[in-house]
């Protein structure tokens, strides 16, 4: 009846002891990649920034972050010629409907979205376009090392709104020559129409 009594507040004290160890509060686990420097979004030079990040890491979120709620894609005439019909109503759904399927494709993507000699005008208000900005992309697969070149000039309009600026509008010109070998290359719109409208 001794040892009975005594049983109960043993277990009852064996159990708090473990349960200090158990729970206690332990250091958080480092992230395991290193995070994307994105920038903050306070002017048009830092947005289009931000897109070349998100093509370089294949992160999804960093492209919708920086483009409009309202945002609109135009193709060339040559991307809509090879995919009639297909960019038809092309809004931010449908953009990050192909942003992810591209980024998820197994492809690694080297990018320079502006060429060097662009001038970046001063944005006047709540909107400015940068007119024949000229970007280029190295597309390669990362299963049997394929590449594929996309370089175009385009126009690109960005809207200030609630605080930070966005991509409003993206339409692509026309292809450009290739540096390395001068061949005219396709706009992001064979892309866009590649992986869109699967």
């Amino acid at each position: 009846m001794i040892k009975a009594r005594f049983a109960w507040p043993m277990m009852v004290l064996t159990l708090f002891v473990l349960s200090g160890c158990l729970f206690q509060p332990r250091d958080p686990e480092p992230p395991t990649g290193e995070p994307i420097p994105y920038l903050p979004r306070t002017d048009p030079k830092k947005v289009w920034e931000n897109l070349q990040l998100s093509l370089n890491y294949n992160d999804s979120f960093g492209w919708e972050e920086n483009l409009h709620p309202e945002f609109t894609y135009i193709p060339d005439s040559e991307a809509e010629a090879q995919f009639p019909g297909a960019f038809v109503g092309w809004d931010l759904a449908r953009e990050m409907s192909f942003v992810t399927s591209f980024y998820s494709s197994g492809v690694s993507n080297l990018s320079k979205m502006r060429n060097d000699e662009f001038v970046i005008p001063d944005p006047v208000g709540d909107e400015v376009s940068w007119e024949s900005v000229i970007y280029y992309i190295r597309v390669t697969n990362t299963s049997d090392g394929a590449e594929t070149r996309y370089r175009a000039s385009a126009i690109i309009t960005f809207r200030f709104e609630g605080n930070f600026w966005y991509v409003y509008r993206w339409e692509d010109q026309i292809g450009e020559s290739d540096p390395d070998n001068g061949n005219i290359l396709p706009t992001m719109g064979v892309l866009r129409g590649t992986f869109g409208s699967k």
